[in-house]
């Protein structure tokens, strides 16, 4: 029974035991104590009487057949169970065989120079009344978007190891780095990348150097640190942690400027040609950057590598800009990367946020005086995507302020070609704003989209989504018009000219004001907050709140300072200016105590603000609304009066001036007139 219940279940042994039932109180019936107390009878009593012995054959029967029923009492009969059969489930499973496992090994950099030390294994990538104005004044032509956006690029090639099958969906894209790094470590994660190639195929590895005098630096430290690049690399190559090919790497060098230079005549595998290429490479005075022009070249000449000798292109750029050439000539370059499986690395600046231009300081030693040279250091999106406002009152004013993104056509070639950007502190970002370095984790989710190779592509793009369509408009036109920064902040009056001192401080914010509301007009169409919502791209949300914000705290500054100086005039008479007020000092405040009617837009505009803040932490987005919150869009005009100086009593002489002695004066010679200083030459400013 204990079987039946445990092949079963509970269910199936309570059915069986109800249906035996009747077997169980037939038993009980007759009695136990009955069966055992029967006797067994003589012989003599079975021959005296023919019916006892019928009787006896009847108790035998009866014995016989309790007997097997108490036996069939304690029996279960075992029904045949109904199992489940699945139905047949027919498929064609695709057999492959277990690729063996590569063992990872952890990479450690040695200085091959060490003799005395054993040769590391690996390598360690790791190192790294209101007055109002006419039209505003237009300040510069809007640029059209076909000048900042390339050509139609071609289709996608990837380069992948030889023998592995490749599926039509693959997306191999390259990544823009992850925190800004030293040029020293950059370089050993350029050499952690070869390393890596090299373990699937030959390699030709390119290095590509900015010919400007502004990276004259960089270049020594890439001389000082290429010995130990190619000793690790040998290292690597002697401990088998790369397969000995026949002459498995192979370098080249060229520079870059308005011409592409071919420092080595071919690519090869001696060392020290390489390092004197590097060392003795030219200096490009013409400040041009055409490194995209330079990528094809490269790939024209020495693209044949790739077919006859099976090698991975590496190239391998080290700029302090941009690139000038990055209209025409960076799409080009990106479809022969693609063609013939190149990968670009690049160790490069960060952009500047929102602007194509930045600035280097630069001190002439003719005059000693500092001047401001203009560089391509951005912008670090594929259009402008910032609105140029100043800021009120005092602090910084963050012109130029670092991205933390790699410049958008370098940063697009290395994603199409599936190589890395390596952001490096260079000498061109000496004129952005001093920030320090921005959070990597903090940047991710609003990187650029790198995707658009046209015009027409971004465009189509764009104008699905109505919030990107006003920032990118709001961009441009705030170009176009141009707002005022900081108004006057402190006036001494007199009974005698108070109204127009004030008249005329509305008027420098009424110019302000009409531009503000010309891109207003212009970008941002009615209910256009309810699309916030709709936005799927962070990058985008945090453009528009940033944008919207800050125009809108801008409109309620201009308003809330004309509205004062109305009621300055108004509520101020000639007594009062000549009594209790005559010096008026202009301060922020945290409430709207003029332009009562603005108080609404101006809660909207401090809510967007802090919504980039708290979204946005660690990000240029948020530094900038930061600093627009920083003051109050009040106004609070303080009043004083400092007397005048007391007029001079009538009748009253005026001193005389003292006598000079000129009776013993000596005789004076004349003398012949000097000649004018000539002056100083114009100082020789150098082309970055």
């Amino acid at each position: 029974m204990a079987d039946i219940q445990d092949g079963f279940g509970g269910d199936a042994f309570d059915s069986i035991t109800d249906e035996y039932a009747p077997f169980e109180y037939a038993l009980a019936d007759v009695g136990v104590e009955e069966i055992i107390d029967l006797e067994v009878a003589d012989d003599d009593d079975l021959r005296s009487d023919a019916s006892r012995g019928s009787i006896a054959g009847t108790v035998v029967s009866v014995i016989a057949h309790l007997w097997l029923l108490m036996n069939l009492a304690q029996m279960a009969i075992e029904e045949e169970p109904h199992w489940y059969e699945p139905p047949i489930d027919s498929r064609i499973v695709d057999v492959q065989e277990k690729e063996e496992e590569v063992e990872i090994v952890d990479y450690t950099l040695a200085n091959p120079d060490d003799r005395e030390l054993e040769v590391k294994e690996v390598i360690n990538a790791a190192s790294i009344g209101l007055a109002m104005t006419d039209q505003p004044k237009k300040e510069v032509e809007p640029r059209p978007v076909d000048e900042l956006i390339p050509q139609l690029r071609e289709t996608r090639v990837y380069d992948v190891p030889e023998g592995t099958r490749m599926d039509e969906n693959i997306v191999v894209n390259g990544t823009n780095g992850e925190a800004m790094i030293q040029l020293e470590s950059a370089l050993d994660r350029v050499t952690w990348e070869v390393a890596k190639n090299l373990q699937e195929k030959r390699v030709l590895l390119v290095w590509m150097l900015d010919g400007s005098g502004s990276i004259a630096k960089q270049k020594q430290i890439i001389a000082k640190r290429l010995r130990r690049v190619y000793g690790e690399l040998d290292a690597l190559q002697k401990t088998d942690q790369i397969p000995r090919h026949e002459i498995p790497l192979l370098s080249a060098v060229v520079s870059f400027g308005a011409e592409t230079k071919f420092l080595t005549e071919n690519p090869t595998e001696k060392f020290e040609t390489i390092l004197d290429a590097i060392q003795n490479s030219p200096v490009d005075p013409s400040g041009r950057e055409n490194i995209f022009t330079a990528v094809k070249q490269v790939l024209t000449v020495w693209g044949r590598f790739r077919v006859q000798q099976h090698r991975r292109i590496m190239l391998v750029a080290v700029t302090d800009e941009a690139g000038d050439d990055f209209t025409e000539a960076l799409e080009p370059a990106i479809s022969l990367c693609q063609r013939n499986g190149a990968k670009a690395f690049v160790i490069g600046p960060s952009a500047v946020f929102g602007r194509r231009k930045g600035f280097v300081p630069y001190q002439a030693p003719e005059d000693g005086k500092t001047y401001q040279l203009p560089i391509d250091l951005g912008p670090e999106s594929a259009v402008i995507e910032v609105v140029d406002l100043p800021f009120w009152y005092s602090g910084d004013q963050y012109t130029y302020l670092s991205s933390g993104y790699a410049p958008y056509a370098l940063a697009r070639l290395v994603h199409e070609t599936g190589g890395v950007y390596f952001m490096t502190n260079t000498t061109t970002m000496s004129g952005l704003t001093p920030l320090g370095v921005f959070d990597s984790a903090a940047l991710k989710p609003f990187t650029p989209d790198y995707s658009f190779g046209s015009p027409q592509e971004y465009q189509r793009d764009l104008m699905k989504h109505p919030i990107r369509v006003a920032v990118v408009k709001a961009a441009f036109l705030s170009r176009e018009y141009r707002a005022n920064g900081t108004p006057r902040l402190d006036f001494r009056v007199t009974p005698g000219n108070f109204r127009q001192v004030a008249s005329e401080a509305q008027k420098t914010v009424a110019v302000s004001q009409l531009a503000v509301d010309t891109i207003l007009q212009g970008a941002f169409p009615e209910g256009i907050e309810d699309a916030l919502a709709l936005e799927p791209s962070s990058r985008w949300r945090i453009n528009f709140a940033l944008t919207y914000g800050r125009l809108l705290a801008q409109k309620v500054r201009s308003m809330e300072y004309n509205f004062a100086f109305a009621a300055m005039k108004t509520n101020l008479s000639n007594e009062d200016v000549a009594t209790k007020s005559n010096h008026w000092i202009v301060r922020p405040d945290t409430k709207i105590n003029y332009a009562g009617n603005y108080r609404r837009v101006a809660e909207t505009s401090r809510n967007l603000l802090e919504l980039v803040v708290e979204e946005a932490p660690g990000t240029p987005w948020a530094v900038l609304a930061q600093r627009e919150l920083k003051d109050g869009y009040g106004v609070n005009i303080q009043q004083r009066f400092i007397p005048p100086p007391p007029p001079p009593k009538p009748g009253a002489k005026k001193p005389a001036a003292p006598k000079k002695n000129v009776l013993f004066q000596p005789e004076q010679k004349k003398q012949a007139p000097k000649k004018p200083a000539l002056p100083p030459k114009p100082p020789v400013l150098p082309n970055l």
